[in-house]
């Protein structure tokens, strides 16, 4: 491959930039080239093409590997491979066409243009009510599988029929059941348009949109860019050959998985659907048939292929972000292929992912962590688009920070190093305490994570995780007021975190929301629980609700020497009043806790400044930490204290996850003077005010 047809390659998918251009980090972009490579050192793909684009332009694009490995043709970006069934979305795209123009309607009974489906029955023989166009484009029809006896090369007509005549599995829009419903699609194409499936496509999809190899027959010429596909071999760590078709001999086209084609083709086709139907002044479709199309419309339905999705119109659309996905926004869109090859769309975000490999008898190949590998890589790269309030900055000697503004609060996070606010500040007051002694990684030096730092537990059962816990981790702009950290995978514990930080304000005033996403990326069940652990300056009050019972006599819990959790002690630091717990100093033994279900703690500081955690309790769901506490308070050497919300347990499947929200709030109000005492009934008040 040539440096001038690389340059082509990524110059072909180049448009005007847009106004608010998002950011990449260039060394995470090469590191899905190192992790494409690990993949093939351990025998699990010959080679790939990967790429990452926006709306309107390629950031990425790699080959690695080889195409054939006993030829030793290297993959090159436009090697041509067999996408299998990411000609779904195309094939869907195709008949959306024709639904716009008024030739069909997705809801269509099948018989109307098919008479072969006309009074189709379910397998006892019952009646099924008419199989409709929205049923096969979502899979939702109850379609046998085609009949294997319609003679040889069967052409989609013949296919469509055979498959007409057959009993239904289940009732129509019932279940999801993965079929060859988009194929009979292809068939309904060519009865609206009165054209060849191929041609149609070819005709309104791939010349308008420039998508030069993407075809259901190879020329010679490009027979000989063609990726070997490849499986495991006898001997572990080894791939061998799998003997295909002639690809340039003429076959029957498939509109469920017939498809060539090039990462590069493939991207403009998923930039056409990203930009609402259009691209470089090419429309295809309406902006409300696009967004018609990728709407789920199979709710209260489990579908394919994996958890946590939803069907589209002949597209598959993530609900709820888990496993393989995790890292992905909802509403991404996209479809996979039988070869290994994926392509996904995220809209909030505004990228496509294509990821291209040819192999089989490797297991599903959306859940494959090939795919999750570049997925990560291609995700954490991403650094989002930065505006005024929210942008990357140097602070304490960070140099990726991340500071959110708004109106008179600032928050300023550190992916660098365990990923948390470094500052959550009321008119430049900060109200964390971040150590002199903290700043950027260096050889040999373990890095101090004070500030707002987060955390999972239990305390006694967690192992330990520095990777997480002040391992790098890295940030994302997600909008005007926002940034997501996300941390490094941790097998010790089995654990990836997402954190999400929002300014976001009312009627009284801004105020941060921390949301702690806790992922279970092992294959074992994992139960922990969400800790806050969020250093505030020293020398202040602390104040906790009591609401209910406490099951502590004391109403806290206080740790002594060699474990004991002391339930019943007295300290002259900590008093009841006015129905708090007024915590005026660090007590005897540094560590408390507490089982108060009012969901919220306040901290006020020298400096007229208080801080106040809101969360939410869950007085029927039990808490794993020590005692069962839902807050604690920790007063370690040195002027600060760590106010720490603790969640409830959490048991996750593998692939699973769960949330915990911290709201904080700061607003001004005075330190008692010496001898005083704080209004209490005011203190209340002023939460409560802040708060609504």
């Amino acid at each position: 491959m040539t440096t001038r047809l690389i340059l082509f390659l990524l110059l072909a998918l180049a448009t005007t930039s847009p106004a608010a251009e998002p950011r990449f980090d260039d060394a995470c972009l090469a590191e899905i080239s190192q992790r494409m490579n690990q993949c093939v050192t351990e025998g699990k793909i010959s080679g790939a093409v990967t790429l990452i684009a926006t709306k309107d332009k390629v950031v990425h694009l790699a080959a690695t590997g080889k195409a054939d490995i006993a030829a030793n043709r290297p993959m090159e970006p436009d090697t041509i491979f067999r996408v299998a069934s990411m000609t779904k979305p195309i094939t869907s795209t195709a008949l959306m066409l024709l639904i716009e123009q008024g030739k069909l309607a997705v809801d269509d009974p099948i018989s109307k243009h098919i008479p072969a489906f006309a009074g189709q029955k379910l397998k006892d023989g019952s009646p099924a009510r008419s199989v409709t166009i929205k049923d096969i484009m979502t899979h939702t029809a109850g379609l046998a599988t085609s009949p294997g006896n319609i003679g040889n090369n069967p052409s989609n007509e013949q296919i469509a029929n055979a498959i007409g005549k057959l009993p239904l599995e289940f009732a129509p829009g019932t279940k999801w059941q993965y079929s060859s419903g988009i194929t009979i699609a292809g068939r309904l194409i060519e009865i609206a348009s009165g054209e060849s499936y191929a041609d149609y496509l070819k005709k309104h999809i791939f010349d308008p949109l420039g998508m030069k190899d993407s075809t259901f027959q190879l020329t010679p010429a490009q027979a000989k860019r063609l990726a070997v596909t490849y499986k495991p071999g006898k001997d572990k760590g080894l791939l061998d050959p799998v003997e295909i078709p002639d690809p340039t001999q003429p076959r029957t086209p498939g509109p469920s998985g017939g498809l060539y084609s090039t990462a590069a083709d493939m991207a403009r086709f998923y930039q056409c659907i990203l930009n609402g139907g259009s691209l470089n002044g090419t429309r295809l479709l309406s902006e409300k048939s696009t967004a018609e199309m990728l709407r789920i419309h199979t709710p209260g339905i489990i579908t394919g292929f994996t958890p946590g999705n939803g069907w589209g119109l002949g597209w598959c659309v993530v609900e709820k972000p888990q496993g393989v996905t995790r890292l992905l926004s909802p509403g991404t869109f996209g479809h996979g292929g039988a070869w290994g090859t994926q392509g996904w769309t995220d809209p909030q975000r505004g990228l496509i992912f294509v990821l291209m490999i040819q192999r089989q008898n490797f297991g599903n190949s959306d859940a494959s962590d090939v795919r999750d590998a570049f997925t990560e890589a291609a995700v954490t790269a991403y650094r989002g688009a930065e505006s005024p309030t929210a942008k990357f900055v140097e602070y304490h000697g960070y140099k990726q920070a991340v500071e959110l503004k708004r109106g008179n609060i600032r928050a300023v996070l550190c992916p660098e190093v365990g990923g948390r606010p470094l500052e959550f500040s009321l008119d430049g007051k900060n109200c964390l305490y971040l150590d002199d002694q903290e700043g950027p990684r260096q050889p040999g030096r373990q890095p101090n994570a004070s500030a707002g730092r987060f955390d999972f537990g239990p305390e006694l059962t967690t192992p330990p995780h520095q990777k997480i816990f002040s391992g790098e981790w890295t940030a994302e702009v997600t909008g005007d007021y926002s940034a997501r950290l996300i941390s490094q995978r941790d097998d010790a514990t089995g654990v990836q975190l997402i954190r999400d930080f929002e300014l976001k304000e009312d009627k009284n005033a801004p105020w941060l929301s921390c949301r702690q996403t806790i992922i279970n990326i092992s294959t074992e069940p994992k139960e922990y629980c969400h800790w806050g652990r969020s250093f505030a300056l020293g020398n202040g009050l602390c104040f906790i609700p009591l609401a209910g019972k406490s099951r502590f006599p004391s109403k806290y819990a206080l740790y002594e020497d060699g474990g004991l959790i002391n339930v019943k002690a007295k300290d002259d630091n900590i008093r009841e009043r006015d129905g708090f717990l007024e915590i005026l100093g660090p007590p005897r033994k540094p560590k408390l806790g507490f089982d108060s279900y009012a969901g919220w703690l306040a901290y006020l500081m020298p400096g007229d400044l208080l801080f106040t955690k809101r969360f939410a309790t869950y007085p029927d769901r039990v808490y794993n930490e020590a005692a069962g506490l839902t807050i604690s308070v920790w007063y370690p050497p040195g002027s600060r204290v760590e106010l720490e919300p603790i969640g409830p347990r959490e048991r996750l499947a593998p692939g699973e996850a769960a949330s915990f929200t911290e709201e904080w709030y700061l607003q001004s109000f005075p330190f008692p003077k010496s001898g005083d005492h704080v209004d209490l009934i005011k203190l209340r008040a002023a939460v409560e005010m802040g708060e609504k």
